[in-house]
């Protein structure tokens, strides 16, 4: 009788702590599931309380101690009710610890040992997240439209719209990246041909000037003086003709 006696009591202090929860009161929930867990007489509900005492380490974002209680309770509990959900759970430390690839193997074989999980578009969907995370965008689209197909009203579904229009993105992104790097090339190689042409251009206009001073001392003076100022013109309509050439592939790029 006394035992039950002092059983009843922390039974109430268990449905106190998961008010607690429920309200994101980690800290003072978890004392209260830890007080539970260290009475030896409320052995029916200690799987409860230890479940309950992870989420709320979990909640509060301190994954060490999350993870030691939640190995301890996978070990204690195996056939617990809550066996499905801690399993599930782990996988999402291992995600937010940013280990990915563990994560897309332990989801893999999760979805695989419990076909029928509650936790199925959920586990899918932290596949999809890893591998968007690794980079691997085809692989992380092909999952996340498996989701929208297979679970249409899963929670995840917005969420999974959003990273495709995401991948999208990228995928024009790099788009746009090839085609500037392509038009970058281009232009290098059209200033190359254009200052090789200039180079030349410059060459014999020099060759055409040293003519032109020879020229000026011979009887020939003004004739010689016409052919040159006819071949000058020449060259400058070239340089033009070069200019414009020159202009032209610049809009091109």
């Amino acid at each position: 009788m006394q035992a039950t006696a002092s059983a009843a009591p922390l039974e109430d202090e268990f449905l106190y702590a998961l008010d607690l929860f429920r309200e994101a009161r980690y800290e003072q929930s978890s004392r209260l599931f830890q007080t539970i867990l260290d009475d030896p007489d409320s052995l029916e509900i200690h799987g409860e309380s230890e479940y309950w005492l992870f989420r709320c380490y979990f909640e509060n974002n301190d994954l060490t101690e999350a993870t030691e209680i939640l190995e301890d309770f996978l070990i204690q509990y195996p056939s617990h009710k809550y066996n499905t959900d801690a399993r599930y759970y782990k996988g999402r430390i291992l995600f937010l610890q940013e280990e990915y690839e563990n994560t897309i193997h332990f989801y893999s074989s999760f979805l695989t040992t419990f076909p029928l999980s509650s936790y199925g578009s959920n586990s899918l969907f932290w596949i999809g997240e890893s591998l968007y995370y690794l980079g691997r965008f085809e692989e992380a689209e092909e999952i996340y439209n498996n989701l929208l197909k297979n679970y249409p009203r899963s929670v995840k579904v917005e969420a999974a719209r959003y990273r495709l229009s995401l991948i999208e993105y990228c995928y024009r992104e790099e788009e746009l990246l090839k085609l500037l790097q392509w038009s970058h090339e281009e232009f290098l190689k059209s200033s190359s041909e254009y200052e090789l042409k200039e180079k030349e251009f410059n060459q014999a206009l020099s060759v055409y000037q040293e003519k032109l001073i020879e020229l000026t001392k011979t009887r020939e003076l003004y004739e010689n003086r016409l052919n040159l100022l006819q071949l000058k013109e020449s060259l400058l309509q070239l340089k033009e003709t070069l200019m414009k050439d020159n202009n032209g592939g610049d809009q091109n790029d």
